[in-house]
């Protein structure tokens, strides 16, 4: 039985802190980030890794900084053989990484060195990825750039979204992590080909902004990355239209190209917009400051037209 203390923040590190703890492993301490305020009246709401170890008995700790003496005197107090990390949200300093006896452990949701960095599972989809995994790594000062423990493969399904593969993904962690703390001194760490990796970075609200000068394929992409959240949208008669189902759009569109955005055609569930090559069929969107809505509802409540432009 392994002493761990657990770092992680978000919906995708909890099945690896229970697994550990189903496991019988010693998870005497979390460290996640401070709680934040959310919704409409910014209430303060405890991350999703804080409201299992609540639930656990296991001792909560939110530093602002983890790169303070009084942060690595906490952490050192619990003389842990490992420190997993997953998903935390911040980069560890060397101090920080020296204070477990065996090492720190990353579980990365790709096939590093591939997606190095915050965004992984967006970035594999948005590019148009047909296969994905995780992984998990001996933590060093790096971004992502430590040695190789073990790895997990999986296809991309052409329809995936990120809440879909995120979900396979956190679960495939789930095992993995256990499989590398229980194996561990049986492992051995290989190094990254860095000449090989590429990289991810936040999500902004500009990435958000459906691109239709682009190919259907990549806009269906850049839909799947980015749903159900945060969410794409365009605009429409001067206002923003999220658009929060989308499918590849099979048929034919004869006549004259037209431009990227414009509606070609209007059917009982959908709209086929024009990309720079082929289409999308948009099937549910929401109007600014309104309700979402099956497409057949906005083409009647909004009288849609053939040739109306988006974008």
């Amino acid at each position: 039985m392994a002493r761990i203390v657990f770092m992680g923040t978000p919906d995708f590190a909890v099945p690896a802190l229970k697994a550990l703890k189903e496991a019988g492993h010693d998870i005497p301490l979390l460290v996640c980030q401070p709680d934040k305020r959310k919704g409409r009246g910014q209430k303060f709401q405890y991350p999703p890794t804080k409201q299992y170890a609540l639930e656990a008995g296991i001792e909560v700790y939110q530093p602002a900084k983890v790169r303070n003496q009084e942060a690595l005197e906490k952490l050192a107090s619990f003389e842990a053989d490992f420190f997993v990390v997953i998903a935390y949200g911040k980069i560890l300093p060397k101090a920080l990484l020296d204070l477990p006896k065996k090492g720190c452990i990353n579980v990365h949701a790709s096939l590093l060195p591939k997606w190095r960095g915050a965004a992984p599972i967006q970035f594999s989809l948005w590019k148009g990825d047909q296969e994905t995994g995780v992984c998990s790594m001996l933590m060093d000062e790096g971004m992502d750039t430590g040695d190789m423990l073990l790895v997990e493969r999986t296809p991309i399904d052409p329809d995936e979204t990120v809440d879909q593969l995120g979900d396979r993904l956190s679960s495939m962690g789930r095992e993995l992590i256990v499989k590398t703390v229980e194996n561990f001194e049986a492992i051995q760490p290989k190094t990254q080909n860095h000449e090989q990796a590429t990289y991810t970075r936040m999500i902004t609200k500009e990435d958000r902004v459906l691109q239709w000068d682009q190919n259907a394929d990549a806009v269906y992409c850049q839909y799947r990355a980015l749903s159900p959240s945060p969410g794409v949208f365009t605009m429409f008669r001067g206002k923003r239209l999220a658009i929060k189902g989308m499918a590849t759009c099979s048929a034919i569109v004869s006549g004259e190209p037209q431009k990227p955005g414009t509606i070609l055609a209007i059917g009982a569930e959908s709209i086929s917009v024009a990309c720079a090559a082929g289409a999308v069929n948009l099937t549910h969107c929401q109007p600014e400051n309104k309700k979402a809505l099956a497409v057949k509802d906005l083409i009647n409540g909004y009288q849609i037209k053939v040739g109306e432009y988006l974008g």
